[in-house]
């Protein structure tokens, strides 16, 4: 039965990914209605601000949903918002047994919705596939807990880690296919960050092409707001943020507001920007994750400084040997002070590999 269960649950999974790159920050959601043995509605949560999954999973059904099945990624909602509560739509239809994916972590949910259905004579079963329900939506767990932005770092490299020549030359290590896929990926974030050296070296426009799909904030780590305003970055196609000293002059900074970009403004440490203390003022905006796309210098600091929760790495089936590493000048002395990856996925992209992984850090 528990099989039957999960078979459902990986089918609210697949609708609830239909709504990638559109509805944050609001989470991914699926939802499948069940009767008698047959599946007789399905939605997801389509768009920021409007109906969820629950709501267009009943608008669809082909029949009454009374006495039927619902099975939902995540917990349903209880409180007002852009939209009713999806208990009292659930309660309505006479729902008999809602099957939930994981709980909603929200202060406004979090075990409410769930108290509130069973409080209303609702069976309720939670934590189908809960591993998988919980990982569409990491970038809301997280930014729901922490306050803070997810941080992904997606690097392409070759098999001795490098992702550049040493002069520079980065175009292109890997293939077509891979670079199609890191479209996708820049979809599912609210922001790309690089640090000024790749726009110097290889002026990025940072949007979505490949696919239909939305553009990601952009932001630019430069410390003195050195570069050029002619460069791609800064074309006004998508928001532009950059994070800079608190010590820049005023003039500059006037050029940068003027031309509609953000400026977030940080201490430096040793020469260094506060790059913490950046990621948690871009969250007061909304931003609830950001996907790097920078070079040595920043793929390494974050690394070093534990900022890093996920990895998307591309490997190309080549060997550079040059010094330009995605992570190197870690000072780690032992190999049981490593950072180990909890791998998500390996996929291919024809010769290229793909590896999908959480960072895990020993405290």
């Amino acid at each position: 039965m528990l099989k039957e269960k999960e078979i459902y649950m990986n089918l609210a999974l697949k609708e609830a990914i239909k709504g990638a790159g559109k509805v944050s920050p609001n989470p991914l959601v699926g939802a499948i209605i069940v009767k008698n043995g047959k599946i007789i509605g399905k939605g997801y949560h389509k768009v920021f601000g409007q109906a969820h999954a629950e709501v267009n999973a009943f608008e669809s059904c082909i029949e009454s949903p009374a006495g039927a099945d619902m099975f939902v990624t995540l917990e349903p909602c209880s409180h007002f918002g852009k939209t009713p509560p999806c208990v009292d739509r659930i309660i309505s239809e006479k729902i008999k047994r809602v099957y939930v994916g994981t709980a909603d972590p929200s202060i406004q949910s979090g075990r409410k919705g769930v108290e509130i259905l069973k409080n209303a004579g609702v069976e309720i079963g939670i934590g189908i596939c809960e591993e998988k329900c919980r990982l569409i939506n990491s970038s809301f767990f997280h930014f729901t807990e922490t306050k803070t932005p997810y941080i992904v770092l997606k690097t392409a490299s070759s098999l001795d880690g490098s992702i550049a020549t040493d002069n520079n030359d980065s175009k292109w290590i890997t293939n077509n296919k891979s670079r199609k896929f890191v479209h996708r990926l820049r979809n599912l974030y609210d922001a790309v960050l690089v640090g000024k050296n790749t726009v110097l070296f290889d002026d990025p426009e940072l949007t979505v092409r490949s696919i239909n799909g939305r553009n990601p904030a952009r932001i630019i780590v430069d410390r003195n707001l050195s570069l050029p305003l002619k460069k791609k970055v800064f074309d006004k196609s998508a928001e532009t943020i950059v994070i800079t000293s608190k010590n820049i002059e005023k003039l500059q900074e006037t050029i940068y507001k003027d031309n509609c970009i953000t400026l977030v403004k940080v201490e430096e440490k040793e020469g260094l920007l506060d790059i913490k203390t950046a990621f948690a003022k871009i969250g007061e905006t909304g931003i609830t994750s950001i996907m790097v796309e920078g070079g040595c210098g920043i793929d390494s600091y974050l690394l070093k400084n534990r900022l890093v929760n996920r990895l998307h790495i591309f490997f190309a089936p080549m060997l550079i040997g040059s010094s330009k590493k995605y992570f190197s000048g870690s000072g780690i002395k032992s190999i049981a002070d490593c950072i180990r990856l909890d791998v998500i996925s390996v996929k291919r992209f024809g010769d290229d590999i793909f590896i999908d992984a959480h960072a895990r850090y020993i405290s």
